[in-house]
C-alpha cells in the first residue's frame, strides 16, 4: 500500500464516522463536488457526477449522499476510478454551489478538516517521504477548482505552488512544514506521525552527511597542505639544509618531519613556547616561499 493509499484509508475511516452529521456531510460533499464534480441542471434539480478512486472514498461519499438524501443515479467502475452520479434536488443546491469563503470566515481553522480531507480524497496524491522528497499534489478536474482551492489554501496560511502536466494545472506543496500542517488539519494523524518520523530521519541523515562531507573536505585540505609543507622542506634540505633557516622556521620544519600527520594546532602546541595556528601557518608560508626561491635559482 502506498503512502497516499494509507492516508486515504485513514481519512475515509475517520470521516465516515462524521458523515452521518448533516453539516459535515454537506461540507464534505461540496468539497468533492468542487474538486471533481460535473453538474448538469434539469427540471427539479441537478445531476452531479463525481469521479473518485478507492473503495473507502466511494463508501464515504455514498454515506454523505445518503445523509443529505441525495438519490443515487448510477455507479460506473473503471480501471482507475469510479463515477458516482447523484440526483441533487433544488433544496440541496448548496452542496453544489457552496460558499467556502463564508464557511472559512465562520469556522476558521476548525472548519478546515472536512474540506481538506475531502479534497485530498478527491484529488490528492502524496509522495512517500521515504523516497527523500516532500511533494503533496492536488489535481482537481472541475472547472474553477484551481483558483478556488488556491484561495482557500492561502486563507488558511498555506503557500501552494502550481505546475502543469499533460495539459492540466496542479497545486502542490513541497515544504515539509506545510505538508505536516496539512496532514494535521485534515485529520490524518497516523500519517502525520509517520511523515514526521521519516522527516526527522531524513534531516538527521542530511546533517550527518554534511558533517561527514565537511570532515572529509577538511581532511583532504589538510593532507594537501601537509604534502606542500613536506615538499618545501625537502627542497630546502636538498639545496641549502634545514639548519640554514632562521631558528623558528627550522624548528617548525623539524616538527613537521617528526609529526607528519599532525595539524597546525598540534604542531604549535609542541613548540617552545607554544605557537598559535596562525603563527604556524605563517612559518610554513615563509618556508614554502624560501623553497620556491631555491627552485628558481
Amino acid at each position: 500500500m502506498t503512502f497516499s493509499s494509507r492516508i486515504r484509508q485513514e481519512l475515509a475511516d475517520r470521516h465516515r464516522y462524521h458523515a452521518g452529521d448533516a453539516e459535515w456531510a454537506l461540507v464534505s460533499f461540496a468539497s468533492f463536488a468542487a474538486a471533481v464534480g460535473r453538474v448538469r441542471e434539469h427540471d427539479g434539480g441537478f445531476t452531479a457526477t463525481l469521479r473518485v478512486s478507492g473503495s473507502p472514498t466511494v463508501s464515504l461519499l455514498e454515506t454523505a449522499a445518503r445523509t443529505l438524501s441525495f438519490t443515487s443515479r448510477g455507479k460506473r467502475s473503471g480501471k482507475r476510478d469510479t463515477a458516482l452520479s447523484f440526483f441533487v434536488p433544488l433544496s440541496g443546491r448548496t452542496a453544489l454551489f457552496f460558499d467556502f469563503d463564508a464557511w472559512f470566515e465562520e469556522t476558521g481553522e476548525a472548519g478546515l478538516e472536512p474540506v481538506l480531507a475531502s479534497v485530498f480524497l478527491a484529488c490528492g496524491v502524496m509522495a512517500d517521504p521515504s523516497a527523500g522528497r516532500y511533494r503533496l499534489t492536488f489535481s482537481p478536474s472541475a472547472g474553477g477548482a484551481i483558483p478556488l482551492f488556491s484561495r482557500l489554501f492561502e486563507k488558511a496560511g498555506f503557500s501552494p505552488g502550481t505546475t502543469r502536466h499533460q495539459g492540466k494545472t496542479h497545486l502542490l506543496f513541497t515544504n515539509g512544514e506545510e505538508v505536516s500542517r496539512f496532514l494535521l488539519l485534515c485529520g490524518a494523524h497516523n500519517a502525520l506521525m509517520e511523515f514526521e518520523e521519516k522527516r526527522v530521519e531524513r534531516e538527521l541523515l542530511g546533517q550527518v552527511n554534511r558533517l561527514v562531507n565537511f570532515d572529509e573536505a577538511n581532511a583532504g585540505r589538510r593532507a594537501d597542505s601537509i604534502a606542500r609543507q613536506l615538499e618545501a622542506i625537502r627542497i630546502i634540505e636538498d639545496t641549502r639544509g634545514i639548519d640554514s633557516l632562521p631558528p623558528t622556521l627550522a624548528e617548525a620544519a623539524y616538527a613537521r618531519l617528526e609529526h607528519r600527520g599532525a595539524s597546525l594546532e598540534e604542531l604549535g602546541e609542541a613548540m617552545e613556547p607554544p605557537v598559535s595556528k596562525s603563527g604556524m601557518s605563517h612559518r610554513f608560508s615563509r618556508i614554502r616561499a624560501i623553497a620556491r626561491l631555491e627552485e628558481e635559482k
